[in-house]
């Protein structure tokens, strides 16, 4: 197939196609778009981790096919030793036992009421027979009352105490010494069988129950608590001992009753026990090891223990099973959800937020410069800690990362307002990166805003680094702050007994030095892909700059002319808050285009013949608005910053040349037609408020030349005039400057020119001398400066010789100043 031709209508349209593509591409649009998109994608491949985590299971014994390490920092629960504490927890629990105070005196009681009862009933049978006139009471009856004495005692008497009891008519001296033997014999704690109590404990906790009260205490001593035999044994020697008045058959029934009676009154609450065992038990914290980030879990070729199997399966855990492109997509778009969000905030509701495609693409390169190096401290962090040694944590080296750098190049290159966002949105991706720890991110933004702050308004490079001095230091005491938190609120109190601090701190203040020299490398670079900073101004400030030189030597009028806007011009610009600097170098060069043709500008005739003389208004007015476009070209063939070039461009906007508009008018036949478009600038309107500064001070500077008598009143009421003038020729429609800052400007120029144009006294003239005679005699004649200057004819034939040759160039088609071609219509303001 044969190639299309160059001229056919199969390649023009190829062409076009590429061409619409190319535009559609570089439109701001599009370029903001791709610069979020790549921002989103680039620092998602830096913040996901490709460390690969092992996705099978590893069984206890396996052998490890290769080195595993911890790719994040992560907890995991040891639960053998978490079984072995709770053991421990259950093992300090002291058996309980219960202590029945109370039973001893129950039995009493029970005793008491018992003899009594039956004692009442046998008077009651007796008074009963004798009334009946019968010898003793029935042998049926006296059988009852000792059953039921029985069933009420609840005790197994054998029928020789009962009979000796039965004997004694149920005598009160046999219950009182039973009742007095019981209440001995169960002094103490009795428990029904020493093997009920624990072995292993060498103590006991004792619930003591009394009649109305309960407490407990602590038993160490085993030896006071006794079996019943023991207290019976006791109990017998104790009666035997005491109470020899009392006869021996009474005395051996009441210890019959007391023996029987004795019963243990200490047992063990097992139910009470395992509560506690069991509250304890969940009240028993689990072992949580902290696996630190690069920690090597196992070796290629070890046997897999139980804990290092328990810790692979941690970090799976921690890992998540969605792969590291699941990962990735998901870090994506939550990357560009951040980045969208805060430039939707910024561009609607922050006054300076920048929107240039330039500044956006700027940013999002520093964004993925600084994750960059913070990846690259990362990754070198762990072998590097364990190279040096020294007690350095790898965590340490991630304060160094010179976060601050992009802050602070942010702010020099674009503004205070996009730094912050900046801050924000890469100061969360860095947290992300290092662990998800919310310190490191409030870490790194502290850093990035303090950067920021210092850096603004220097205009020496000596000031970056007295910047990052700053920085580093107040970085060293966020620092000291984040290791008071970790003490305070984290599971690792020993932190404040190690060597790490110490090297947070020193990191962290390296991190601000380090910050300080990346801007200072950097910052070149940026200007020379076009960035204006402040370093470059300066330089641009220079009145030895060649263009400059050239004003002065050509047209010193208007090179005066421009100090003294720029004069107007700074003060103005530093009463609203605006770009002082900037101002000031713009309106250096804002006339630079007068120097082609200077005569042709009042300022620079000097009491010389005016040219417009000899032009007709048409002629006079394109001549004028030459030198905004010719200034343009001659900016561009310098490479001035487009700030500057937009000053030049804008410094008339689209006003009218009044003078030859009017002249105009006046000399036109009556069927002549004066198009007003002839007599206006192409240039562009101000849309910035330097450049709106830049214009009014222009029009302020030419107009109140003109004012004799230089008073505070005469200037504000000039200066409102043409201020009011602008406004109402709708110069300043698309220029951001409010109502309140046009009359802050107004008193700032009216304060400026009232120094520059202050009163000054009139010097008297000193009365003449007489010289001595002798002193007249002796000199020679004496040449003064009131002679006639004998150059200034020739010069005066040479200025009208210039003069003839520049209006002839006027009458014809400007032809090509300076190898620059003038301009026609309206430049481009790029």
């Amino acid at each position: 197939m044969a190639p299309t031709a160059k001229n056919s209508p199969g390649y023009e349209g190829e062409t076009s196609d590429e061409a619409s593509l190319l535009e559609r591409i570089r439109s701001p649009i599009a370029r903001r778009i791709i610069a979020l998109l790549v921002l989103s994608i680039g620092m998602s491949l830096l913040v996901v981790d490709y460390v690969r985590v092992p996705t099978s299971s590893y069984a206890v014994g396996e052998v490890a096919d290769r080195d595993i390490r911890a790719t994040q920092s992560f907890n995991y629960t040891d639960w053998e030793e978490s079984l072995e504490r709770e053991r421990r927890a259950e093992e300090s629990v002291l058996p309980v036992y219960d202590y029945d105070a109370t039973s001893a005196g129950r039995l009493q009681e029970r005793l008491r009421r018992a003899f009594e009862v039956a004692r009442n009933r046998h008077t009651d049978a007796t008074l009963a027979a004798r009334m009946e006139e019968q010898g003793a009471v029935d042998e049926a009856i006296l059988n009852e009352i000792t059953r039921d004495f029985h069933s009420e005692l609840e005790l197994s008497l054998s029928p020789e105490v009962l009979q000796v009891i039965v004997d004694s008519r149920w005598s009160e001296r046999i219950g009182r010494l039973a009742g007095e033997l019981i209440s001995w014999g169960m002094q103490g704690y009795i428990v029904a069988d020493q093997a009920l109590l624990p072995a292993g404990s060498p103590s006991l906790s004792v619930v003591r129950i009394f009649q109305d009260s309960r407490d407990e205490i602590r038993l160490d001593d085993y030896d006071q608590i006794k079996v019943p035999a023991k207290a019976r044994e006791m109990m017998g020697i104790h009666a035997i001992n005491q109470n020899v008045d009392v006869p021996n058959d009474m005395r051996l029934a009441a210890l019959a009753i007391a023996s029987t009676a004795i019963r243990p009154n200490f047992s063990y609450n097992q139910l009470l026990t395992e509560e506690r065992r069991r509250d304890k038990r969940e009240k028993t914290a689990e072992v949580i090891i902290q696996v630190k980030r690069g920690t090597a879990i196992v070796r290629e070729g070890d046997v897999l223990t139980r804990q290092e199997v328990e810790m692979l399966r941690a970090l799976q855990d921690s890992q998540g099973g969605y792969g590291t492109f699941g990962v990735l997509l998901a870090l994506v778009a939550f990357c560009g959800l951040l980045f969208v969000t805060l430039y939707n905030f910024g561009s609607e509701f922050i006054k300076k937020f920048s929107t240039r495609p330039e500044d956006i693409e700027a940013v999002a390169f520093l964004a993925l410069l600084t994750a960059l190096i913070a990846r690259l401290f990362v990754a070198a962090s762990v072998p590097m800690a364990s190279v040096l040694g020294l007690g350095i944590a790898p965590s340490s080296m991630w304060y160094a990362v010179p976060f601050a750098g992009g802050a602070m190049l942010v702010r020099i290159l674009v503004n205070s307002e996009t730094a912050l966002m900046w801050v924000l949105a890469t100061s969360a991706m860095l947290g992300l990166m290092m662990d998800q720890q919310v310190l490191l991110t409030l870490f790194f933004a502290i850093s990035g805003v303090t950067a920021a702050s210092g850096i603004a308004h220097t205009r020496e490079r000596v000031n970056v680094l007295r910047a990052g001095v700053v920085t580093g230091a107040v970085s060293a005491g966020a620092v000291l702050l984040i290791q008071l938190i970790q003490v305070h609120l984290s599971d690792s109190p020993a932190l404040a007994d190690s060597a790490q601090p110490i090297w947070d701190v020193a990191f962290a203040f390296a991190s601000g030095i380090l910050s300080a020299f990346l801007v200072l490398g950097l910052v070149p670079i940026f200007e020379l892909f076009g960035f204006v900073t402040d370093f470059k101004l300066l330089e641009l400030a220079n009145l030895n700059h060649p263009l400059l030189r050239q004003l002065m030597l050509r047209a010193p009028g208007t090179y005066h002319h421009s100090m003294t806007v720029a004069s107007l011009s700074e003060a103005a610009a530093e009463s609203i808050g605006a770009h002082a600097l900037r101002t000031r170098v713009a309106c250096y060069f804002h006339d630079i285009g007068k120097a082609l043709q200077p005569q042709f500008f009042i300022e620079n005739q000097r009491g010389g013949p005016n040219p417009h003389d000899r032009l007709k208004p048409h002629q006079s007015a394109r001549v004028i608005i030459n030198h905004v476009v010719d200034g343009a070209a001659i900016g561009e063939q310098h490479k001035l910053p487009q700030s500057v070039l937009d000053a030049i461009l804008m410094h008339h906007g689209t006003s009218i040349i009044k003078y030859f508009y009017v002249k105009a008018l006046e000399q036109a036949g009556p069927d002549e037609v004066i198009d007003e478009a002839d007599f206006r600038y192409p240039g562009v309107r101000p849309n910035t408020r330097e450049a709106g500064i830049i214009f009014l001070a222009d029009r302020v500077e030419a107009a109140c030349r003109t004012i004799k008598e230089p008073t505070a009143h005469n200037f504000r009421s000039m200066i409102q005039k043409l201020v009011n003038d602008a406004v109402t020729d709708g110069q300043l429609e698309e220029c951001p400057l409010t109502l309140k800052e046009l009359y802050t400007i107004i008193d700032a120029f009216t304060n400026t020119l009232l120094g520059i144009h202050h009163h000054r006294i009139e010097y008297p003239l000193l009365p003449p001398t007489r010289r001595p005679a002798q002193a007249a005699m002796a000199s020679s004649p004496i040449i003064t400066l009131e002679m006639a200057n004998p150059l200034a004819e020739e010069r005066a034939r040479e200025v009208d010789s210039e003069d003839a040759a520049k209006d002839a160039s006027v009458e014809a088609p400007a032809a090509p100043v300076g190898g620059l071609k003038p301009q026609g219509g309206k430049p481009d303001a790029g």
